[in-house]
């Protein structure tokens, strides 16, 4: 009887088109924070195109879902390309509760001029692995913030994520006077 459930590790490793990279500064930042992701199950949030999940399975993910309110984005992300390993689904912030976990890694970009990211995490940190991690760029509307003005880091994410890091992107396709790109990675933290 032949196998009719899709191979989860696959003998060779796939080769999806990640081309738009380069419209991507922010996931590309992304990229080089993320962890091994051979044998990981990976949730991208505002996936855009697709460039992180098609990156994600070359580089060995198991399982990758994109999300992303933007139909047009993820229908043109479906399009490029396809793999048993690869899903996207269109879904605003306040449904992401109806995801299923748990993933190694959740990754995702996020502007703090819309998205209620204290909110949002907080639901993905249940979608979590207990030794998973999640990596975040986060747009800030302010140029250079002042002591008062800037954002309050422990503010940011949920308390069921304990943050590790935070640098601030440094890349000529995202200069504006406007903005700060951040990184944060954190990992969940447990209350015990």
């Amino acid at each position: 009887m032949p196998d009719v459930y899709p191979k989860m590790h696959p003998d060779q490793p796939e080769s999806l088109p990640t081309n738009t990279g380069d419209r991507q500064p922010l996931w590309q930042a992304l990229a080089k924070q993320a962890p091994d992701l051979n044998g990981k199950r990976v949730l991208a949030i505002h996936s855009g195109d697709g460039w992180f999940c098609r990156y994600a399975i070359n580089h060995g993910a198991v399982a990758v879902l994109g999300v992303d309110s933007d139909a047009q984005a993820i229908s043109d992300a479906r399009a490029t390309a396809s793999s048993d390993r690869l899903r996207y689904r269109i879904m605003p912030d306040d449904r992401l509760d109806l995801l299923t976990g748990p993933y190694d890694l959740i990754i995702g970009t996020f502007d703090l001029a819309h998205d209620d990211l204290h909110q949002i995490t907080h639901v993905l940190a249940k979608l979590l692995r207990h030794s998973g991690q999640m990596l975040a760029a986060v747009t800030t509307p302010l140029a250079q913030p002042q002591v008062d003005q800037a954002p309050q880091l422990n503010t940011l994410f949920t308390t069921h994520l304990a943050i590790d890091t935070v640098y601030q992107i440094t890349d000529a396709r995202l200069a504006t006077r406007e903005q700060i790109h951040l990184v944060f990675s954190s990992r969940a933290h447990r209350h015990d």
